[in-house]
């Protein structure tokens, strides 16, 4: 086990060092555990996963936040507690990899922010406002004082979100020696597990992709998939939208910074 310290530098950085490094004591010891703090914002958790997966290891990744992030309810509770606190995992497959990035609150933040952006509405189970109210507004979340998001399962199921997003806290914040309700914390935390595979692991893997996607579909159009195969689909896809909010943001970040961006 090792600790790698990003000294609030840009996120990815540090996980990509983080991610290599577990990899390294992976291939040396069978398992390689290294734990990242401070780091800025890490981004996409899968990535460092699909790295990991294309060094033939099982990856297994945590990842927490500072406590202004903390916008995440304790199941039948009302105030934000936990941050998003994603989980990711990957299972070498050859180019294929079986990657799966969630979050373990009922919907990733982002979403929430998109929602708004575009002013859509959030499915039911999702978002509470200041008193435990559901809603689906998603104003809520940025109000003055603010809502809280759901656990992964909701009202009725959030036990086991809850629980999943407790293992995170341990894994992230815990053990990296901080604290969970430390306000002078403002940087992210990754725990990053590799697992070395035998030799002819991968067949296996593609072996139970095959089966489960032999599975009968509900819906003829929509043959059932494996975590990943939406995000190789997208990658086809040239372009990439970006709400107005979101891109109005950009542009003046980009001033700011000197920055030239893409013709819109």
């Amino acid at each position: 086990m090792s600790w790698v310290t990003g000294n609030a530098g840009f996120g990815p950085v540090g996980g990509l060092y983080a991610a290599r490094r577990a990899v390294a004591a992976a291939r040396k010891h069978g398992v390689g555990l290294v734990v990242a703090t401070e780091l800025g914002h890490t981004g996409r958790l899968g990535a460092y996963a699909e790295l990991i997966a294309a060094a033939r290891c099982i990856a297994v990744i945590f990842g927490t936040g500072p406590q202004r992030g903390h916008i995440v309810a304790p199941f039948g509770g009302i105030d934000g507690r936990l941050s998003t606190n994603p989980i990711a995992y990957a299972v070498p497959n050859g180019k294929a990899p079986v990657v799966a990035d969630f979050s373990t609150s009922a919907l990733p933040e982002g979403k929430v922010r998109s929602a708004r952006n575009l002013g859509n509405r959030l499915p039911d189970g999702v978002l509470q406002d200041p008193a435990g109210n559901p809603t689906r507004d998603p104003n809520v979340l940025y109000g003055k004082p603010p809502g809280s998001l759901l656990p992964l399962g909701g009202a009725n199921f959030g036990h086991k979100g809850y629980a999943l997003g407790l293992l995170v806290e341990a894994m992230g914040t815990l053990l990296g020696g901080g604290e969970i309700d430390d306000a002078s914390r403002t940087g992210f935390n990754l725990t990053i597990l590799a697992i070395a595979t035998r030799p002819g692991f991968d067949p296996s893997t593609g072996r139970m992709v095959r089966y489960l996607r032999s599975a009968r579909p509900l819906d003829p159009k929509r043959p059932v998939m494996v975590p990943g195969d939406p995000e190789r689909l997208a990658r086809r896809h040239t372009t990439v939208d970006v709400d107005e909010p979101t891109w109005r943001e950009m542009v003046a970040f980009a001033r700011d910074l000197g920055v030239e961006l893409p013709l819109q």
